[in-house]
């Protein structure tokens, strides 16, 4: 019953962000406090699994975005992060200012992503098959609502993974109502070496 309300209203969410009916309420926000609170809501998950999160985030850090759309990002990226952590896993949450946003990134030492599959991720009712995931239900439309999210605050979302190593999502929100501009590298990193991940995002072909 659960899962099923779930994917109902994952559904909604979507259908409304496709049809151009989601406005978004943009205030000042400060970064870290937020990120608490979504903590909180996954940390009975993240708990029973003995996973370890970590957060560093600078109580200055601040961002121009809708609450309840933030929310919706962070919790449903870590809700990913610790679904596909194994038991004894490690997340790590950090953010920084990087030109004229706030990039929030979030490390996880989970079963990482098949090159192959990154470029579907982010689209509707994807969810990429391997030998974890088929353990795992859900509609396959959280990360595609944090990226549609994401870009209508004119943001962006960007994934570096490594099958059986982890993967790392960085997200990029504007610190006012200008779009977000974010570069990508080219880089031979995998998340056991992110190579200063909140500086440094995927490769366009590695990315979302």
């Amino acid at each position: 019953g659960t899962f099923l309300l779930g994917g109902i209203n994952d559904i909604l969410d979507m259908s409304k962000i496709e049809a151009g009916r989601v406005e978004l309420e943009r205030e000042k926000l400060d970064l870290a406090p937020l990120i608490d609170e979504t903590l909180q809501m996954v940390s009975i998950q993240a708990e029973d699994k003995s996973i370890h999160v970590e957060q560093t985030i600078d109580d200055t850090l601040r961002i121009f975005a809708d609450r309840r759309a933030m929310k919706q990002i962070t919790l449903n990226l870590l809700s990913n992060a610790v679904k596909f952590t194994s038991e004894g896993g490690r997340i790590r949450i950090r953010a920084k200012t990087v030109g004229n946003a706030v990039q929030i990134t979030m490390e996880d030492t989970g079963c990482g992503i098949p090159p192959s599959a990154l470029k579907r991720l982010g689209r509707p009712f994807e969810q990429v098959q391997n030998q974890l995931t088929r353990d795992h239900s859900g509609s396959g439309l959280g990360l595609a609502i944090a990226k549609s999210l994401t870009e209508l605050h004119g943001g962006s979302l960007k994934i570096r993974s490594k099958p059986t190593v982890g993967t790392i999502v960085a997200v990029r929100i504007p610190c006012s109502g200008a779009p977000a501009r974010i570069a990508a590298v080219q880089t031979e990193n995998g998340p056991e070496n992110p190579a200063r991940p909140e500086e440094e995002l995927p490769s366009e072909s590695d990315a979302v």
